[in-house]
């Protein structure tokens, strides 16, 4: 997805802003994810170093990098209200499940930090994406479902 965007960063001396989008890597939420795409376009199209040609490619790569931002989520979205609208037990209570597992994987990992046994820093990077997608994903779309209920109730 940012591979266009980081290729033309390092291509055009903007090293650092490459290895930001490294730092946030491919998991990274996508509301997260495109603010960040959008911040560094910004800073790109205010550099004087950059002419106007290499700030047009670059608005054109980011454009499409952020639309196919929003087409993820629009797929991402599209499945949790397939899964809350199935009659399937398994689907409906996968959420639940993953938000039980996710919680105990946490409790998990203060339980070992607080007996100084430190995990890799990879799995905290994990956690640090996949936790807040979990909980956020568990709870929003469940208040999606709520509302959605109530308009058809009435």
């Amino acid at each position: 997805m940012k591979g266009k965007l980081k290729k033309w960063l390092n291509d055009n001396g903007r090293d650092a802003l490459g290895r930001i989008l490294d730092t946030v890597g491919e998991s990274t939420n996508i509301p997260f994810a495109s603010k960040i795409i959008e911040n560094i376009g910004e800073s790109l199209m205010d550099d004087p170093e950059l002419t106007d040609d290499q700030k047009a490619i670059a608005a054109d790569i980011i454009k499409s990098e952020l639309e196919e931002l929003r087409v993820v989520e629009e797929n991402l979205t599209a499945r949790w209200v397939a899964d809350v609208s199935s009659d399937s037990k398994l689907s409906k209570s996968a959420r639940p499940l993953t938000l039980h597992f996710i919680s105990l994987l946490l409790l998990s990992y203060f339980v070992t930090g607080y007996c100084g046994i430190h995990l890799p820093q990879e799995y905290t990077s994990l956690l640090i994406v996949v936790i807040p997608t979990v909980y956020g994903g568990y709870f929003a779309l469940r208040e999606f479902g709520k509302h959605s209920h109530r308009k058809n109730v009435r």
